[in-house]
């Protein structure tokens, strides 16, 4: 709560919303059709006529195809879906239809909608949001189920207007994402970037006047815009979208206004989950919800598993999370060490290894109990592995310092990095499954999830071990799955990996001509540029010139 000066815990909600409304405000009136700084999320696939009227106020919009191409559109081709674009010349081979939805909302024929509220609006949102909960939602919350996503979220757009647009907007987006071509330039449609602008606009009116509910209203459309601008691929917005709902929920939660206490603190946990996400891409930020203190009288952070196992999936997550929201704090604030021998240790950093060492060896064995309790079901037994591959990466990297030790990353072959590139295959050959199911829109398909899933594990993997063929398999695996988690864009990271690869085998023939001894090989990490000073992917794709 520093830097707020002496303000009032009302002041200090004030200012915060102040802020909201500001961002928000900056964003909405700067174009619908144009997302700031990389430019990707602008208009495309409409001819000039279109453009035009696709710049207008979207309760204006005419029912138009989303593109000119014959006999169908693109975009419907993309996606499988039975095109309008030739209506009156298909009106005599076939009987007539209720009119079709144009753009994102052109879904598969709906006999009933599976929305568990009813809603007033268009039926655009209806066959959005139906969307949403048919198929969107599963996709979003990645490998595990989450409660946000599946309960959270939709009693929150029940309840609000604001959100209800929001989350509109969102799946509109999502749905734009998995029926587009991976090389599309552009991810958003003219639809889907009006309704998003919508969005942005309500909600900054509900903020400038507030009113009971307007900080959980404010911080569950954090996390939608979240999404939005990490599908979009502007991570700069998604961040700052980010930032602006971990500062309300701070402020929340110092006032501890009684109303919503409860809504916010059910909303802390996917925030929890997302501020690591946002420190593991840039790795010189530190996370602000899941960054315990190291205690000697508390040594475990009360992260250890409850005596009688934990209560669940979601609950098994959370306390992971929290011990890796421990690790990057532990190293971080002691990496000036962590090349230094067992002996030149302090014996405070040996004593805070040791109880993190001891709270991941209590985390694998309560998750084997849960695993054993009970008979589960294919998606939490994905679920579980999810949260192995998290947990064994996280493993690796703690046995290999404080002090160092260079057989785990550096062992060639390396089983323990291959058995966590198997779990990760059953994962993405999972997906597959699921993208060729008869509910699912056809191929060409890619998947977006914001929550983290297997995409960081991977490329950590890949640059940190010597197994060459644990880098090779890795971006294999990240290149087919034409998959983005949050921030990370598999396809990107691969690209990196790649790119290292080239650059390690570069050096190695320079050295070789030069009648240079070749060692082992060389972990990739250590061939990032050395213009890179850290920062996180963006910038080291900068230093890369990809």
């Amino acid at each position: 709560m520093a830097g707020y000066g002496r303000q009032t815990p009302q002041s200090l909600c004030s200012l915060v919303l102040t802020a909201h409304f500001l961002q928000f405000r900056r964003v909405s009136e700067s174009g619908n059709h144009e997302t700031p700084n990389n430019g990707l999320a602008r208009c495309t696939g409409c001819s000039e006529e279109n453009k035009k009227q696709c710049s207008k106020e979207e309760d204006r919009l005419p029912n138009m195809p989303c593109d000119e191409s014959k006999p169908s559109c693109a975009k419907c081709l993309r996606s499988g879906w039975k095109c309008d674009y030739d209506a009156a010349s298909a009106s005599s081979e076939s009987e007539s239809s209720p009119t079709t939805i144009s753009g994102s909302s052109a879904l598969l024929p709906i006999a009933r909608y599976s929305i568990p509220f009813k809603i007033p609006g268009s039926q655009k949102d209806r066959r959005l949001l139906h969307y949403f909960c048919v198929q969107g939602s599963d996709d979003i919350s990645g490998f595990l189920a989450s409660e946000f996503w599946s309960q959270t979220v939709l009693q929150a757009g029940h309840e609000d207007l604001v959100v209800r647009q929001a989350l509109v907007a969102m799946s509109s987006l999502h749905l734009d994402y998995i029926s587009s071509s991976p090389d599309r330039a552009s991810v958003a449609s003219c639809e889907t970037l009006s309704l998003y602008g919508k969005a942005l606009r309500s909600l900054g009116k509900r903020i400038a006047q507030p009113s009971d509910g307007a900080t959980r209203t404010a911080l569950v459309c954090c996390i939608l815009f979240y999404c939005c601008e990490s599908a979009i691929g502007d991570r700069n917005a998604a961040l700052q979208h980010l930032s602006n709902g971990l500062k309300l929920l701070a402020s929340a939660q110092y006032e501890k206004v009684a109303d919503e206490s409860k809504g916010t603190e059910s909303l802390t946990t996917i925030f929890e989950r997302l501020d690591m996400q946002a420190s593991f891409f840039e790795d010189d930020r530190i996370p602000i919800l899941a960054s315990p203190e190291y205690k000697c009288e508390e040594p475990d952070h009360g992260l250890l598993p409850p005596r009688q196992g934990f209560f669940g999936l979601e609950d098994a997550q959370q306390r992971l999370v929290k011990l890796q929201g421990w690790l990057y704090h532990f190293v971080n604030k002691n990496a000036e060490f962590y090349q230094e021998a067992k002996e030149s240790l302090s014996l405070d950093i040996l004593e805070e290894r040791s109880s993190l060492e001891q709270g991941y060896n209590a985390w694998i064995e309560g998750i084997n109990e849960f695993e054993n309790r009970d008979r589960h079901n294919a998606q939490t037994l994905h679920g579980i592995r999810t949260l192995l591959v998290h947990f064994h990466v996280c493993q690796m990297i703690l046995q290999s310092k404080f002090p160092q030790d260079h057989s785990v990353f550096g062992a060639s072959p390396n089983p323990a990095a291959h058995h966590i590139l198997d779990l990760a295959e059953t994962l993405l050959e999972h997906t597959i499954q699921v993208n060729a199911s008869p509910s699912a829109t056809k191929t060409p398909r890619r998947n977006f999830s914001l929550e983290t899933g297997v995409v960081a594990p991977l490329f950590a993997l890949a640059i940190k071990c010597s197994d060459d063929s644990v880098a090779t398999r890795a971006a294999q695996m990240l290149a087919s799955s034409h998959r983005r988690e949050g921030l990370y864009d598999a396809q990107t990271m691969s690209r990196i990996i790649n790119e290292l690869k080239r650059s390690r085998e570069s050096a190695m023939q320079i050295k070789e001509q030069n009648g240079g001894w070749i060692e082992d090989v060389i972990p990739l990490e250590y061939h990032i540029p050395h213009q890179y000073e850290g920062g996180g992917i963006d910038k080291l794709l900068w230093s890369m010139s990809l």
